[in-house]
């Protein structure tokens, strides 16, 4: 018993400073240096379930941590107004912007006041396609909508863990014609080169897209970081990079005839808004 108080006694003392962080500089932002209007990028991390492949910077979804984060962006956007900043358009992404549409509509609002927004673009998942979240954000004023699908296949949803969240392939297309017509542009966000896709599999999800007709399309090939690289591999396998060419090849042979490449990973039909604003 004295030898555990000993102990416990000696581990307090140390850890006594354990995460305190001598005080730091304070950042300011810069003023603007013309008058030019520009980009502004709102960061929204929250996910309701973290796919195994991702490595963008999320969290999963809180709703008290997710309802402070609103209203800390929102002050972060009186700041940038109040200093002199001029934005024409605005790309919201993620994670999932749309897992609190009311805070989401109050903070395009905003920016809309302080800075005369004219291009709204927002990313969302196939499960928030519903009539209600849709119908907010035409009303918001959303313009371009990119809803991130990565695949059809059902064997590869199952793998990734997206099935059981955002449904079948046929269901996800489903949902995607609903969706057609409701804004400028529509986007579908679509990956390559996973360790079990096939070329047949990629060949099955470009005649849906064509099929579809949607106003664009980008295809990113899968990017393994060192933070999902050991999952990656637990779920579906080492990525064969080496192959990638092949599947690029393959998707821009299809899609040559109706979409021209804005960049190189987005494909647009007519003159859309570009997805690849940051």
């Amino acid at each position: 018993m004295l030898i555990e108080k000993l102990i416990c006694g000696v581990a307090r003392k140390k850890n006594a400073d354990y995460l305190r962080f001598a005080p730091g500089e304070s950042y300011e932002v810069p003023k603007p240096r013309d008058a030019i209007p520009r980009l502004l990028y709102l960061h929204v991390p929250f996910c309701e379930e973290l796919c195994p492949y991702c490595s963008f910077n999320r969290v999963v979804f809180r709703e008290e941590i997710a309802r402070a984060y609103f209203k800390a962006l929102r002050k972060e956007i009186g700041m940038y107004g109040d200093l002199g900043y001029n934005f024409n358009a605005v790309y919201i992404g993620g994670g999932t912007p749309t897992v609190l549409m009311d805070e989401l509509s109050e903070t395009v609002n905003l920016a809309r006041d302080i800075f005369g927004i004219r291009e709204v673009s927002v990313e969302t998942n196939p499960n928030h396609l519903t009539e209600q979240n849709l119908a907010q954000l035409k009303d918001m004023g959303v313009n371009r909508l990119s809803v991130g699908v990565q695949t059809f296949d059902d064997g590869i949803l199952k793998a990734v863990e997206r099935f059981h969240k955002y449904g079948s392939g046929e269901e996800i297309t489903g949902r995607l014609k609903e969706t057609m017509g409701r804004f400028d542009t529509l986007n579908v966000d679509m990956i390559f080169n996973f360790p079990t896709q096939t070329m047949e599999m990629l060949e099955r999800d470009l005649d849906i897209l064509t099929g579809l007709a949607v106003d664009q399309a980008t295809f990113y090939p899968l990017m393994v970081s060192t933070s999902t690289e050991k999952l990656m591999d637990k779920k579906l396998g080492v990525v064969n990079y080496d192959r990638g060419r092949g599947l690029y090849m393959k998707i821009t042979e299809v899609l040559a005839d109706d979409y021209r490449p804005s960049t190189a990973w987005c494909f647009s039909r007519d003159d859309v808004m570009i997805d690849e604003y940051v």
